[in-house]
């Protein structure tokens, strides 16, 4: 290894950091890896958890006062926002904060490339998606109609039915916080503790399959597994995060408005 001389400024990359544009793991050289990264997801889940012990004992507590069980609407929205907000605050107050990082260290940083590309990966990643699902179910004999989630379409009329307010209030949640949490949770945390390990192609699909399965939607698991893959890919082609919040966005705005309307047809 070769030193530069006295006196002259060092022009390489951060010492244990790798040159922009190298295969090895890195993505953004982020700092989130090994007993780090572990920490942080350990720290989410904890944090999920309470929320979800909340819900439980505030669920009790109604039904123990008589005062009525609560639309499955309203419940499901309590439930989706603050499992994303309850990530995000365990993120920054466990990761960022204790390690004197910033948000630009998981991924919140501005584009290497244009996010113009986004209007060809769009719908790239959605045709690709669906595809991967009609070759994976048709053959097992499941057809779109058996796929479909009861329990969900009885939610959707339960937001047409409780107006334009809780509609919106539910598209903002699915299109927006949400996808900033799992963004920064599973592209941020997830796919650089992967990528620690592995080369580009297979901790991407590793991290991919990893965030298709946490879901726990059987029916789903081929178009999320596609999309979980194209938000890796994207994570590491841009070197940020954040176009792939506006693919995620865009894909779960969509699916919410679509269950909306087969709800509101039926």
């Amino acid at each position: 290894m070769t030193t530069p001389p006295h006196g002259e400024p060092h022009t390489g990359p951060p010492p244990g950091r790798a040159p922009r544009g190298h295969s090895a793991p890195g993505l953004w050289t982020t700092p989130v890896r090994g007993r780090v990264a572990l920490s942080a997801l350990a720290w989410v889940l904890g944090y999920v958890a309470v929320l979800v012990v909340v819900v439980i004992l505030g669920l009790l507590a109604v039904r123990a006062t008589g005062a009525g069980r609560p639309e499955p609407a309203s419940l499901a929205l309590v439930v989706l926002a603050g499992t994303a907000v309850a990530a995000l605050g365990a993120v920054r107050v466990h990761l960022l904060r204790r390690r004197g990082l910033a948000w630009a260290d998981v991924g919140l940083r501005r584009p290497d490339r244009s996010p113009w590309h986004l209007a060809w990966q769009i719908p790239a990643v959605t045709a690709a998606g669906v595809a991967a699902s009609m070759l994976v179910l048709l053959p097992l004999g499941a057809g779109p109609d058996e796929a479909d989630d009861p329990g969900g379409h009885a939610i959707a009329a339960d937001f047409i039915a409780g107006g334009p307010v809780l509609a919106v209030l539910g598209l903002l949640t699915v299109a927006v916080l949400v996808p900033v949490a799992e963004e920064v949770v599973f592209r941020g945390v997830v796919l650089p503790a992967v990528r620690a390990r592995l080369r580009a192609g297979a901790g991407i699909t590793l991290a991919g399959a990893v965030f298709a399965v946490v879901h726990l939607m059987p029916p789903a698991l081929p178009y999320l597994f596609v999309l979980g893959v194209s938000l890796c890919a994207m994570a590491e082609w841009y070197r940020s995060i954040v176009p792939g919040m506006v693919l995620h966005g865009v894909n779960n705005a969509t699916v919410f408005a679509g269950v909306l309307a087969a709800a509101g047809a039926a």
